[in-house]
């Protein structure tokens, strides 16, 4: 009975307004599959009309129109998802964050969330060999004439959802982890320390969405809380906690993630960063373009400051992913502003790094 209410909500409203995003939306795997073949039939009736020749007749017939789409053959589920022309980068969008339906991958499993690299040449121009917060505690007592301009950078960074459906709706909650190293590897006289690792876990609900045209959809909302620190004591400390809201949208092959937060105060006397968010930004936008087997996004944060006492003051980095070996990408990364790494937020830098890939931006 259910299936019927869904089919006749299709055709009842007119032919044209079952569409795909419609049967995508479908959770139930039986109810999905009729809705796709309930199109496969409306697309083969508007090709008899004009004497076109009927393609859809590759699709698979179930036996009854509760067969789950599980008990499908990969081989007959491959025309199903072909005859419903999906986008390249809308695919990766929606499987990277779960979105739709056919891409929840269940609770508890661990999947990649930022890039994972190792980059054994990072070279930036300038070394920040004393840094100092605006709190008189954060500040080095001398400089640190051993680091060199060349150095090595790695970041690991995973994800699991939590929740899966909270509540029986189609919000996910997740949780992250991400870690960024400097590595002085090739100070050989002081033993290759690490010059900074900066540490951030955070948990967000996903809220799937589909809204505006195809050429630029809001694909999903994230709500979430995110704690960064470098590990360090005092003099070195630093850390802040913010709140943020994400808007992913896509656009062909191109999308796009919107990002802006609110850092959650701290007591003045411990604050580590007092004036973090003037220099590390209120904002970051990320925006990613697959070209061929290549990667390229950009990233550009903003303390959003305008015509005030405080300067506008940007962080710009590009990243450049190309096939080498299944899985393994050579990476390229360059970067150009204020607060590359926690340590640096209140320092501007440039510099550009490059090396390998296992997980890229999808």
């Amino acid at each position: 009975m259910k299936k019927m209410l869904i089919l006749a909500g299709l055709f009842g409203a007119g032919a044209h307004a079952a569409d795909l995003a419609t049967c995508q939306r479908i959770r139930d795997n039986g109810e999905r599959l009729a809705c796709y073949d309930a199109l496969a039939r409306e697309d083969s009736t508007a090709k008899l009309a004009k004497n076109e020749p009927d393609t859809t007749a590759i699709l698979p017939q179930p036996a009854t129109t509760e067969t789950p789409l599980a008990a499908i053959t990969p081989e007959e589920q491959a025309p199903i998802l072909a005859g419903a022309g999906l986008g390249k980068q809308g695919d990766a969008f929606s499987q990277r964050w779960e979105l739709d339906a056919s891409d929840q991958k269940g609770i508890f499993n661990i999947r990649p969330h930022m890039p994972v690299y190792l980059l054994p040449v990072s070279w930036r121009q300038n070394v920040n060999r004393q840094p100092c917060s605006s709190n008189p505690r954060n500040c080095a007592s001398a400089p640190e004439d051993s680091y060199k301009n060349i150095e090595a950078k790695f970041q690991l960074s995973f994800k699991t959802k939590l929740w899966e459906d909270a509540l029986g709706s189609d919000i996910d909650l997740w949780a992250a982890y991400t870690q960024q190293s400097y590595w002085q590897v090739y100070d050989t006289e002081n033993s290759s320390p690490f010059r900074e690792t900066d540490y951030q876990p955070e948990v967000w609900a996903t809220i799937p969405v589909q809204w505006g045209p195809q050429w630029l959809q809001l694909r999903m909302i994230n709500l979430g809380l995110v704690h960064q620190s470098n590990g360090q004591t005092l003099p070195l400390s630093r850390s802040w906690n913010r709140a943020y809201a994400s808007f992913g949208l896509t656009s062909g092959d191109l999308s796009v993630i919107v990002k802006p937060w609110w850092r959650l105060p701290e007591d003045a006397a411990d604050d580590d960063n007092p004036d973090i968010s003037d220099y590390s930004g209120r904002l970051e936008t990320l925006w990613v373009y697959p070209w061929r087997d290549h990667l390229f996004s950009l990233t550009w944060r903003n303390n959003l400051k305008f015509a005030s006492a405080t300067p506008n003051r940007s962080y710009w980095q590009f990243e450049w992913a190309f096939p080498l070996a299944g899985s393994l990408h050579g990476y390229v990364q360059a970067f150009d502003g204020w607060g590359d790494s926690l340590q640096n937020y209140n320092f501007r830098n440039r510099g550009i790094s490059a090396g390998i890939s296992l997980v890229n931006w999808q």
